[in-house]
């Protein structure tokens, strides 16, 4: 069986006998499966991308990501550019079933690398050699004179809330409280839940206090459903925002300000209901037949009115005085 790979091997044992060098066949470069944290690829590959963090994205946009407590070392920025040309020559492009060769081109990809501080030594290292880096921009530092277009991201130097919110809470920015705030306020819909919930949860492992804060301060704007969604998933990740005691206020609250809003936007309120039930109850117990004009005038009748019957129930003595407190 013809094995050209260990015949090479041979011929170069051969070749360098006498030199004082270690010849390996078959070294693995990695224990574990080599694997990009993140890849984004562009649908349309000529669209453009608003946000500043992927202004120099293209087709194919590599992304090595450092949590909180780790960094960008010089041997990461040397593997992050492995993996885009290990990219480039072993997947295929994004719209073929089958790699061909060159399928992907090499002005097709970007690198970039995410981190909360600024690495340092590596920009030290990339000074010394010559390598350009432009901090035109808060937080993101483009870095030249490589063959593809690449840039650091260092998280706790965006000043940008509006739009970097999502990335800010995951490092100690000086604007962290800030983007919880704006994660917290821009709840708006059910399957914004999880994911705003997810960078909650991140948050509180950098900054446990703030984010109970900023939860407290606005449990008032958040409906009841959504307030007990946050507690809830909070509590699941092993992260206590409230005691108890604090926790039943905190909701009473939220449930209060619900009501509220409903009433000034004229969707139907619980406590109007609750009164409306207690005030068709009392009238059935004291005149055992209540008929169906004045259930109906009860129903549209607001809480003001609701509460008039009810604390002049005594006074009542035939059903029409009714009619003194609803039709006026």
């Amino acid at each position: 069986m013809n094995d050209w790979h260990s015949d090479f091997v041979t011929a170069i044992k051969e070749e360098l006998k006498d030199e004082k060098v270690e010849i390996k066949q078959e070294e693995y470069l990695s224990k574990e499966p080599l694997r990009i944290d993140v890849i984004i690829i562009k649908k349309e590959k000529d669209v453009k991308i608003n946000k500043r963090v992927g202004q120099i994205f293209k087709r194919y946009n590599i992304i090595e990501y450092k949590s909180p407590d780790d960094y960008v070392s010089i041997d990461d920025y040397f593997k992050g550019l492995g993996y885009v040309y290990l990219y480039k020559s072993i997947m295929n492009a994004y719209d073929r079933s089958r790699k061909e060769v060159d399928d992907i081109k090499i002005d097709e990809l970007t690198l970039t690398f995410v981190c909360s501080n600024l690495p340092k030594k590596l920009i030290s290292f990339l000074t010394e050699h010559k390598i350009k880096l432009d901090n035109s921009d808060s937080g993101v530092y483009y870095i030249d004179n490589e063959w593809i277009p690449v840039q650091i991201i260092v998280l706790s130097e965006l000043e940008n809330v509006e739009e970097n919110y999502p990335l800010m809470v995951l490092s100690n920015n000086m604007h962290f409280r800030n983007a919880i705030e704006k994660v917290i306020s821009s709840i708006n819909e059910a399957k914004e839940y999880d994911n705003k919930i997810r960078l909650i949860e991140a948050a509180f492992r950098i900054d446990p206090g703030i984010v109970s804060e900023v939860i407290k301060m606005y449990a008032d704007r958040l409906s009841e459903e959504q307030m007990k969604y946050v507690i809830n998933n909070l509590k699941e990740a092993n992260f206590k925002i409230y005691t108890e005691e604090e926790l039943k206020k905190s909701m009473e609250k939220s449930m209060e300000k619900g009501i509220e809003k409903g009433m000034e936007k004229g969707i139907e309120k619980g406590i109007e209901k609750g009164m409306e039930n207690l005030v068709i109850r009392l009238l059935k117990k004291k005149f055992d037949d209540v008929p169906e004009k004045y259930l109906r005038l009860i129903e549209d009748a607001d809480e003001k009115t609701l509460l008039q019957i009810a604390d002049n129930i005594f006074e009542i003595n035939k059903i029409e005085d009714l009619e003194k407190y609803i039709v006026n």
